[in-house]
């Protein structure tokens, strides 16, 4: 939310701190302050307001009473507006019919007005805050929303036929919103309606059958206070989202309804002094909300915060935050302001004493020694187990989707066309990750790819725990093939945890497996000490990689039956480096080999990237040249 510093000001009697040193104090005491951004004569300062605190500091009357609290700089007295009242303005009946949603609404008749071009303080005001001016009567709901933070409509009243009620919309009715939109609605939205159907969508937007013009003589002034959790829903089915529903959707307290209509009116007499003020006609809830009370103690709260603050230091700090307190020794009586609906127990009071007095003042105490040992999840030890397992036998954990295209569980709002259901299993995944693997083994510097992964599945049966495992063989090895990887691996995690019952799948080179493991980890020995899983044998240390795009070159070679790969490997890999300037160099990797009479075949790859650039065929290609005129000076022919 935009907060002009001199709008701020205006609720103090003394200077506040400077802007920035303002939005440090709101930093470290309330608020995430995005920016500090100086406009004409004033400063505006983006203030992240959260969820928490957003029914009542979505405002500059809400910023203000943070930052006094904060700062310990004094606000002036709260201001009460009045203006006269004639009884020859009559607000029509206006009847609350669904008051499960809405639980007040204020309204006001106020009749000879004109809707003219705003004084220069309002558009001042509403421009430092990002808002454009439209016209003085549209400026003020906006002011008195921004300021107190509750939300206000003028409708046109002369084109309201009939009484006025609020109430869920008919399925199929449909409103104009004043930008024009046509929204068709259903029972879930709430809707500002005559006798003719809805003017608005209550809450949310205006609607056009009732919009002020330039022959305007008569408004309905409308302040109302609606369920935040239907406000909300109502958003996402209209898809619109208002400065004026983000303060519903987020709670706004009672009272601020009839404060606002107050306020607007005062001000709108300021403007036009001759309009004519009708009396409040307050339709809902008519008793004003009392004062929570909280019974809590120096004792308590110093418990919860491991501090020794004092009773005085509690009190002062209560107090800054509009918080009454009855002390009897160091108990405390607490009157809770009614528009703090977030205060409800000793934790929160902590809280809001701990953020003021500041975090960084307190000592950070040595948590003391259990007198327990702690017992030891059984599960989370054994998936610990199986990790440290595989990580040394060179297995990589990785971790897919719980999405799939197929399965027994249908997601009601699935978040792409390949991800409707929930996944029966983790192989098909695996099986997938590891030919795309298989693609970058020269950048990894491997010879296999061997992964796994340990999640959960869904199907009828409901949810279970699963590992996973798949390996793709590289590089041929006599004796070793990607079946026997796997298997070796599940020998050694039954050696942990039991028998498995797996089923595997081999496809060429490629071999996986998967097994539940809510059983064998349900009858494993149980986990005495987190000492047993002992020391990993492989220690794996993070290498720095290129982001940018990698090239690959292929050179195939004759040579003699008694030139070894290894003396071949040599003089290629020595001979990229040296002339590749500064870029990496993988490889060379010999992917194929075969005989010929007196000659042997040779086949390399070679991976060329940089960690500064997206590299060009060109610079491959000198380095290339290079290589290939020192394997002919060796006598090598390039194929």
């Amino acid at each position: 939310m935009k907060i002009s510093y001199n709008w701020l000001q205006s609720y103090f009697s003394e200077k506040l701190p400077e802007p920035k040193e303002l939005a440090e104090a709101l930093i470290f005491h309330a608020f995430e302050v995005e920016s500090v951004e100086p406009i004409e004569s004033d400063f505006v300062l983006d203030v992240k307001v959260l969820p928490d605190r957003a029914h009542y500091a979505l405002s500059h009357k809400g910023i203000a009473y943070e930052a006094s609290a904060i700062t310990g700089c004094p606000r002036k007295p709260e201001m009460t507006f009045s203006c006269r009242v004639t009884d020859t303005a009559t607000a029509p009946t206006i009847t609350i019919e669904d008051t499960k949603h809405c639980y007040l609404h204020v309204g006001r008749l106020i009749k000879g007005i004109q809707v003219m071009e705003s004084p220069d303080w309002l558009k001042e005001r509403l421009h430092a805050v990002g808002q454009r001016s439209i016209n003085n009567i549209v400026d003020l709901t906006n002011f008195v929303m921004f300021d107190i933070g509750q939300p206000l409509h003028a409708f046109d009243a002369d084109k309201i036929k009939g009484s006025v009620t609020i109430r869920s919309a008919k399925a199929g009715e449909t409103v104009t919103t004043l930008d024009g939109k046509v929204i068709t609605l259903d029972s879930s939205i709430l809707v500002i309606a005559d006798e003719e159907g809805p003017l608005d969508i209550a809450g949310i937007k205006g609607g056009k059958k009732a919009e002020l013009d330039s022959n305007t003589k008569n408004i309905l002034l409308s302040a109302a206070n609606f369920d935040a959790v239907t406000i909300r829903k109502a958003t996402v089915k209209t898809g619109i989202k208002t400065d004026a529903s983000k303060r519903f959707e987020n709670s706004v307290p009672l009272e601020f309804a009839e404060k606002a209509i107050a306020e607007m009116s005062a001000l709108l007499e300021e403007i036009l002094p001759t309009a004519e003020i009708g009396p409040v006609v307050v339709s809902g809830v008519t008793v004003s909300p009392e004062q929570a009370k909280l019974v809590t103690s120096t004792l308590a709260i110093n418990q919860l915060l491991g501090t020794s603050l004092t009773s005085e230091k509690i009190l002062e700090v209560l107090k800054r935050l509009d918080i009454g307190a009855t002390v009897q020794e160091d108990n405390f009586e607490l009157a809770i302001p009614t528009w703090r609906s977030d205060l409800n127990n000793t934790s929160e009071i902590a809280e809001e004493v701990a953020r003021i007095v500041g975090y960084e003042t307190f000592d950070a105490p040595l948590v003391s020694r259990l007198d327990t040992i702690p017992v030891i999840d059984r599960e989370l030890f054994y998936n610990m187990c199986i990790k440290k397992t595989l990580k040394d036998l060179g297995f990589s954990e990785v971790l897919t989707s719980s999405f799939s295209d197929h399965g027994d569980i249908e997601i009601e709002k699935s978040l792409a066309s390949d991800k409707n259901f929930l996944r029966t299993n983790i192989r098909e995944n695996l099986e997938r990750a590891v030919e795309l693997n298989a693609t970058n083994v020269g950048l990894l510097g491997i010879n296999d790819v061997k992964i796994f992964e340990i999640g959960t599945t869904f199907d009828n049966d409901g949810q279970h725990l699963v590992l996973a495992l798949a390996v793709r063989k590289i590089k041929k090895e006599k004796g070793i093939t990607a079946e026997s990887v796997l298997s070796e691996a599940v020998q050694k995690i039954e050696e942990v945890l039991g028998e498995l019952s797996g089923k595997s799948n081999v496809a060429g080179v490629n071999s996986s497996y998967e097994a539940k493991l809510n059983t064998a980890i349900g009858i494993a020995p149980k986990p005495e000490s987190w000492q047993d899983l002992g020391s990993p044998q492989n220690i794996v240390k993070f290498k720095k990689f290129s982001t940018y795009p990698f090239i690959v070159r292929d050179i195939a070679l004759f040579v003699s039956l008694q030139d070894s790969e290894d003396n071949v490997f040599d003089v290629l890999q020595v001979t990229a480096c040296n002339s590749a300037g500064g870029l990496l160099v993988k490889g060379p990797t010999c992917f194929d080999r075969f005989e010929k009479g007196d000659k042997k075949s040779l086949a390399f790859r070679l991976i060329f990237q940089s960690f500064e650039k997206t590299l060009t065929d060109d610079e491959v290609n000198k380095i290339m040249e290079t290589v290939y005129e020192a394997v002919k000076g060796k006598g090598w022919e390039v194929r």
